[in-house]
């Protein structure tokens, strides 16, 4: 009798004894699970956060470039440099595609940052710059790219005139809400655009259209 019970303790013991054996393996695999799962999302993370740089750099590298092929020697060295960061912040901030500006640019000014417009009768239409943006229209958004306008000439400066111009177009697209619609407002006026959608006439697609030609030949030149 008394050596059954001593059996039985023993075996308890030995029951115990593997027991615990087993839960402390099935704990240190777990921790070295855990552990395996936090170096994989590190890792995953570190990756992510490369490929988000690399995206970056290469929308930087192509901007500069569509700068170099729309402008050419029109632009200093230096002035590309500053575009190419307003741009990339812009583009950044605003979800806005560069190319689509370099577009409107190259088809405004051929990147010319002394451009002046004229009217088919050669009198000068107020459109100044980079981005062809008249002073009237440049004083109402400049307070809200953070751009103190002194006078017109201001425009001629290719930062100021690609913030300026930048932010007028994005307010056009925001109100319309259509690309096609705010590039026709940018070129004709808000007005124009308006009086034509209200009463139903056809619209004035050239400007539109030379400006996805424009970005047509961008798209294939930086991307060759």
């Amino acid at each position: 009798m008394r050596l059954s019970i001593l059996n039985l303790i023993f075996s308890g013991i030995i029951t115990a004894v593997f027991v615990v054996f087993i839960f402390a393996r099935w704990q240190s695999k777990n921790e070295k699970i855990k552990i395996l799962n936090n170096e994989i999302l590190i890792t995953q993370t570190k990756i992510n956060s490369l490929e988000e740089q690399g995206n970056r750099a290469l929308t930087y590298v192509r901007i500069h470039r569509g700068l170099d092929v729309m402008a050419g020697r029109r632009l200093s060295n230096a002035q590309k440099n500053i575009l190419t960061e307003r741009l990339f912040d812009i583009s950044v901030d605003y979800k806005i595609d560069p190319i689509l500006i370099l577009a409107v640019i190259k088809h405004e000014s051929r990147g010319d940052p002394n451009a002046r417009g004229a009217f088919f009768s050669g009198a000068e239409s107020g459109a100044l710059g980079l981005m062809q943006i008249k002073y009237g229209s440049a004083l109402e958004v400049a307070r809200s790219v953070g751009v103190r306008l002194h006078s017109s000439e201001d425009l001629f400066d290719p930062e100021i005139n690609l913030m300026v111009g930048t932010a007028y177009l994005l307010r056009l697209i925001a109100k319309y809400q259509n690309l096609q619609h705010a590039l026709i407002a940018y070129n004709v006026g808000l007005g124009t655009l308006d009086g034509k959608l209200k009463s139903g006439a056809a619209l004035p697609t050239r400007y539109y259209n030379r400006v996805m030609q424009e970005y047509q030949f961008l798209v294939e030149r930086i991307f060759e």
